[in-house]
């Protein structure tokens, strides 16, 4: 009885030790150097010059008086504030439009599941910028929306008056679906048992969602909302489309392009990453607790409830709602370039369309040029990622490279 006890136990840690004392593959090795070289040149070496430029006199000193500059600057201040404000309102208002709809998605099926599902991610691959483009045509003060509510002879001021709410509504629609994918993985990982359990205990919907599901949602509810919180922190496209110039990205952005060689802006960059690691700091502690018991994987899936009649129509109604106002800045962008001169003026829609604008585009000497080149930089920059991608995914995997985790980390 004892042998056979105990031969299993040899054989579970002899393979241990083996792995244990292995030697890393030299073709894992190779590639381990190439990602350190990588990111040591590309990632690494920008960010040392960056901090090195901001902490330096042009005598070569080091100094502090940059950096203390910055926080005597009242319109610096204000400008880390705003971003702050603008990232923390990002990240409410895409928590508020994802969380429903990743319960819908997961939790329930309706008419359309899938297509609406999927049509939820389509801003991920439209970019922002053209969405504040859009947005402004939206809130011109004689356009579409000051049209439909009656904006009288003067119109409506509604980029002057509430910009930056405009800045925070473009993100928010950019960067609901980073929101949704996290929240969406977390709320399948659940183990409906535990769920089950509570109801069977006599707890209310309301009540199991906030002392069960929620707790056990907290890795992806932490990892959404850093993703969302540092992003539309050091979002320049959008505030500066927005003529939102007090919010650092923008603050960094101009004063670079002014002053050659100013070092207050590589001070401000330096406070711009210390700042993003507080607010990952914070995400961590106000949502990073109990990962232990909010990690472990459902073993059976629970089945999806099927939505009928009145309540099908109204999940899909939020889907196409939350679609509609993520599409329909860049919907404007179409309609303006279809549109003729003048044509939009005071009218919900243009009155006239066109394609005169799009002939004068493709026979532009210096327009084709330059979608040939976007283009080619998107290509190169999509293999490069690729590759890079792969080769750090096999040596974190499946290598025993000493200090893997520095990779994983860097990646």
């Amino acid at each position: 009885m004892t042998s056979i006890a105990q031969e299993p136990l040899l054989t579970d840690v002899r393979p241990v030790r083996a792995r244990r004392f292995s030697r890393p593959k030299l073709s894992h090795s190779v590639i381990a150097g190439f990602l350190y070289l990588f990111f040591a040149v590309l990632l690494i070496w920008p960010i040392v010059q960056i901090v090195k430029t901001g902490f330096t006199r042009p005598n070569g000193s080091l100094t502090l008086d940059y950096l203390l500059l910055i926080f005597r600057d009242p319109v610096l201040v204000r400008g880390l504030v705003n971003a702050a404000a603008v990232a923390i309102c990002v990240t409410l208002l895409t928590l508020i439009v994802s969380l429903p709809l990743a319960v819908l998605s997961v939790r329930y099926t309706f008419p359309g599941r899938g297509i609406l599902n999927g049509l939820l991610l389509v801003p991920l691959v439209l970019p922002p910028f053209v969405g504040a483009i859009g947005m402004q045509i939206v809130l011109g003060r004689y356009g579409p929306l000051t049209q439909l509510v009656g904006g009288g002879p003067l119109g409506i001021d509604w980029i002057g008056k509430y910009r930056a709410i405009g800045v925070v509504v473009i993100e928010a629609l950019h960067l609901y679906p980073v929101m949704l994918l996290n929240l969406q993985a977390a709320l399948a990982n659940i183990d409906p048992a535990m769920e089950q359990a509570a109801r069977n205990l006599g707890a209310s919907r309301s009540t199991v969602f906030r002392r069960i599901t929620l707790p056990m949602i907290q890795p992806g509810l932490f990892a959404g909302c850093t993703l969302v919180l540092i992003w539309s922190f050091t979002e320049l496209g959008t505030p500066l489309m927005f003529n939102f110039y007090e919010v650092t990205p923008v603050q960094v952005f101009e004063q670079i392009n002014e002053v050659a060689a100013n070092p207050v802006p590589y001070a401000l960059v330096v406070v711009m990453l210390l700042a993003s690691a507080a607010l990952y700091l914070v995400g961590k502690v106000l949502l990073g607790r109990g990962f232990d018991a909010a990690t472990s994987k459902a073993s059976i899936a629970a089945a999806p409830v099927r939505l009928r009649g009145w309540q099908g129509m109204l999940a899909v109604g939020a889907f196409g709602i939350v679609f509609l106002l993520a599409v329909l800045p860049h919907i404007s962008v179409i309609l303006t370039s279809l549109s003729a001169t003048g044509a939009w003026y005071k009218s919900i829609i243009p009155t006239h369309f066109t394609l005169d604008h799009y002939r004068q585009a493709l026979t532009d000497p210096l327009a084709l040029p330059s979608v040939k080149r976007s283009l080619q930089y998107a290509a190169w920059a999509t293999a490069l990622a690729l590759v890079v991608g792969f080769a750090a995914a096999v040596v974190i995997v499946r290598s025993d490279v000493p200090g893997r985790w520095v990779i994983d980390a860097l990646a």
